[in-house]
């Protein structure tokens, strides 16, 4: 029996033939660049912060980080366990424990790529983490669901008329129906593109969400449907059609305050604008062309507004429905924009809804995730104390 092969440990020779050394080299470039695509851009992010965080523990206290011994490890996972925020004594932890875990991947991804045995495999470093994890038993935080009468307390204390703030107004309103009704991560909303969308005489508007945070090869089917509001106030589809068309009107120079306030009125008196009852709708197919991001930044002053062609981000999405929440004299201290894909399984659960709709309509692969939602938000559903005759 022949002796296993092991691949080289040492780079090829140098090549002296120019041509081939320069075709080597161009390969090489494309081989970098599609090495890229193996991490989602947030990973990548979230591995650069926490191997950044590594190095200054190690530099700090003078440890070699690469390749790291495991103990070394082990000191860097107590290091952070021991800390608090602001540094308090008593005060909450500052790193939880699914911190730790991605902390963790990312020195073990830098070893890796680097040719180095994982530190973080080690028997004696996940001991330590299980060993927190029992120690700490903490509950996943999760974000308070907002339901149909949250959503339109929010959205009826926008004001699409005002000038200019009211442009920002039409395309939060957007944003909020499809973390709603398309119940859509934060990510998937902000990478939605004009051409994501196809306007469907039947169905109301149906969407392609692509890569997504669990499906990062966009092999699974993607279509959400947003349908047709039973009047122009929960409409989603005319939410589309009020944004799409304010940003055509931008791009061929009409007069955004005017279009501002004819939307604000056919919003503020039931008139569908997608072509639902019948009259002309504000869109058509043609406007949905193009790679341009759909959610755009808005940039205005006292006196002018501007659309830009730039997108905005999962981030700003956030920080936009917390003060909107804020403006409707809510509390924003418990909600996000999750809120608003846990707030559709809560609703429909609550109006009748199987789990394999809503698995359906969220593209959930698992029922116990969308049980997880029931149970926190909506404990009374199927629960058999309904039945216990009191």
């Amino acid at each position: 029996m022949s002796a296993p092969r092991l691949a080289a440990l040492t780079t090829p020779p140098a090549i002296e033939d120019a041509d081939l050394d320069e075709e080597l080299f161009e390969l090489e470039e494309v081989s970098r660049h599609l090495e890229q695509g193996t991490l989602a851009p947030n990973t990548r992010r979230a591995y650069a912060k926490a191997w950044a965080s590594f190095t200054a523990f190690g530099e700090g206290h003078e440890l070699e980080v690469l390749p790291a011994h495991p103990e070394t490890v082990r000191w860097y996972v107590a290091w952070m366990a021991t800390r608090t925020k602001g540094g308090a004594p008593g005060a909450a932890p500052r790193f939880a424990v699914s911190t730790i875990r991605q902390h963790l991947a990312g020195i073990s991804e830098r070893h890796l790529r680097e040719g180095y045995l994982d530190p973080t495999g080690h028997r004696s470093v996940s001991d330590l983490v299980r060993g927190l994890a029992r120690h700490r038993v903490e509950r996943p935080e999760r974000k308070r669901p907002l339901l149909r009468t949250d959503v339109l307390r929010i959205i009826d204390l926008m004001d699409v008329a005002a000038y200019p703030a009211g442009i920002a107004a039409v395309r939060d309103e957007l944003a909020i129906w499809l973390g709603f009704a398309g119940a859509l991560r934060r990510s998937e909303v902000a990478a939605l593109r004009l051409g994501s969308f196809l306007l469907h005489r039947e169905d109301g508007v149906h969407l392609h969400v692509g890569a997504s945070k669990t499906d990062q090869q966009n092999i699974l089917p993607d279509v959400v449907v947003l349908p047709y509001g039973s009047d122009a106030e929960t409409c989603a589809p005319c939410a589309l059609h009020r944004w799409v068309r304010l940003v055509r009107d931008q791009v061929e120079g009409s007069d955004l305050r005017a279009r501002l306030l004819s939307y604000a009125w056919a919003r503020d008196h039931d008139h569908h604008v997608c072509g639902r009852d019948g009259g002309a709708p504000l869109i058509t197919s043609a406007d949905l062309v193009g790679e341009g991001p759909l959610l755009r930044a808005v940039y205005r002053n006292r006196r002018d507004g501007r659309i830009h062609e730039d997108g905005i981000s999962g981030d700003a999405l956030h920080t936009m429905l917390r003060t909107r929440i804020r403006e409707a004299g809510m509390d924003e201290g418990p909600y996000g924009f999750h809120s608003l894909r846990a707030g559709h399984v809560t609703q429909a659960r609550r109006n009748g809804a199987s789990t394999e709709e809503i698995m359906r309509a969220g593209r959930w692969k698992r029922a116990e995730t969308v049980n997880i939602y029931d149970r926190e938000h909506n404990p009374l559903a199927r629960n058999s104390v309904l039945h216990l005759g009191l």
